[in-house]
């Protein structure tokens, strides 16, 4: 199977394909490929192509395009996720897992209870964005899901698009499903094409959170009877929305 990786779109604007920066020294260093090997490159805008290298040198790969495509095609609904940071590891699992079942956007969420630390944050984004440009490349996606700033959770429920769910471990017997909430507006979420789902952090939604999203009109929905943590969580209500429009299985 041929590699796939990320480009800038100028890269693919000409036959003749010169890489530098990072993906260069991956190519170059990281799999010592050498000329004569084709790759698979991709700019996010669904146009991709295969190219074949022509020449390594210390910086910078050439190469030239054999044949141009159209990359596969992205979820119909386009899905963001507004996912409270969580500690190590587990925020960026999440990030790789949900760009391979086709989440659109990632808004690091800032609630209540958030245990929230900001050393190091720039070069936290820096890695998040290759976190999610690396599992695109693995998965096969034809776009790289953006990666918001981390926003309060009072700005994010006024300004989120499309249809707006929230589940919440302590939603009770009659709350909706993921499903059925998104059944029951089911005119809105194909007409705006775009659904939002809030997490919580580790210690859950505040009450006062839950009834502000509720005002703003999201629905407040369960998953269940186990208490998830805060990355499955994220995990499971994407594959939920993904399975209920129809892009899985």
């Amino acid at each position: 199977m041929t590699r796939r990786f990320f480009v800038d779109p100028a890269t693919l604007a000409r036959d003749d394909v010169t890489i530098d920066g990072d993906l260069a020294h991956r190519l170059a260093k990281v799999l010592r490929l050498r000329p004569g090997a084709d790759i698979a490159l991709f700019d996010g805008s669904g146009h991709e192509a295969t190219v074949r290298i022509d020449r390594v040198d210390d910086h910078v790969v050439h190469a030239g395009v054999i044949e141009r495509y159209d990359g596969p095609s992205e979820p119909r609904v386009r899905l963001s996720l507004y996912q409270s940071i969580t500690k190590g590891e587990r925020f960026e699992w999440l990030l790789e897992k949900g760009t391979e079942i086709g989440v659109a956007r990632f808004v690091p969420l800032i609630a209540a209870r958030a245990v929230v630390t900001t050393k190091g944050e720039s070069n936290r984004a820096q890695r998040w964005r290759r976190i999610v440009v690396e599992a695109a490349e693995q998965c096969g996606r034809a776009s790289v899901p953006e990666i918001g700033e981390p926003v309060r959770f009072d700005a994010a429920i006024a300004s989120a698009p499309g249809v707006l769910l929230l589940p919440y471990e302590a939603a009770g017997d009659i709350a909706p499903s993921v499903q059925s909430a998104l059944n029951a507006d089911i005119d809105a979420l194909f007409a705006l094409s775009e659904v939002s789902v809030f997490i919580g952090p580790e210690g859950g939604f505040e009450p006062s959170e839950v009834a502000a999203a509720e005002a703003a009109g999201a629905a407040v929905v369960t998953m269940g009877e186990r208490v998830l943590r805060s990355e499955t969580a994220g995990l499971v209500a994407a594959t939920l929305v993904m399975q209920a429009v129809g892009e899985l299985g």
